[in-house]
């Protein structure tokens, strides 16, 4: 994921990139070699953290852009009961959501009314902060999380603003996982 806010110029709109430490842009996160594909209808789930669920509430939190459909769901799922772990911590492992992002404390299944442009593939290294490669990151607190080699772990980006994203999604269903044994 490239951090960074859009900026409006005299010449048009530009993207203003956060630098790492190194003073490069900031690469943490996103997909390897994303597929632009066609967002069939059906169910999806959507990960969200414990701190934007108490800030945003839990319809907010659904209009985002990140999603599973129902077969990598379930090997979230699997994966939680073959660890004995949570279904928020084997969803931070899987889909390469790192700690200091959020905790994947809640998950949410929502009903796509409509087929939508999407990008799919499969999670990068991310880190909490700095980008994984950079000489400067500390491993010790900075540790990079990748996605299990063995494990296609397919997630969907639908790009545009979260209030229009809300008007495709129909929420069916909106639970806490940090506890061990708990799923949609």
């Amino acid at each position: 994921m490239t951090r960074g806010a859009v900026k409006q110029g005299p010449d048009g709109a530009r993207i203003e990139y956060v630098s790492d430490t190194d003073g490069f842009a900031m690469q943490n996160g996103g997909m390897f070699n994303p597929t632009e594909s066609k967002m069939p209808p059906g169910i999806y789930y959507r990960f969200f953290g414990t701190i934007n669920r108490n800030r945003y509430g839990a319809e907010g939190c659904m209009a985002g852009g990140w999603w599973v459909d129902g077969e990598n769901y379930a090997k979230v799922r699997s994966v939680a009961q073959e660890q004995g772990i949570s279904l928020a911590k084997a969803a931070q492992a899987l889909i390469v959501i790192p700690g200091g992002w959020h905790d994947c404390g809640y998950v949410g299944r929502a009903l796509l009314k409509t087929e939508l442009k999407a990008w799919v593939g499969k999670g990068k290294p991310a880190t909490s902060a700095a980008s994984p490669f950079n000489k400067l990151r500390n491993p010790d607190t900075d540790p990079v999380q990748i996605a299990p080699a063995h494990l296609e772990m397919k997630q969907w980006f639908v790009p545009g603003e979260r209030a229009l994203l809300s008007r495709f999604f129909e929420v069916q269903q909106v639970m806490h996982v940090i506890a061990k044994g708990v799923a949609l």
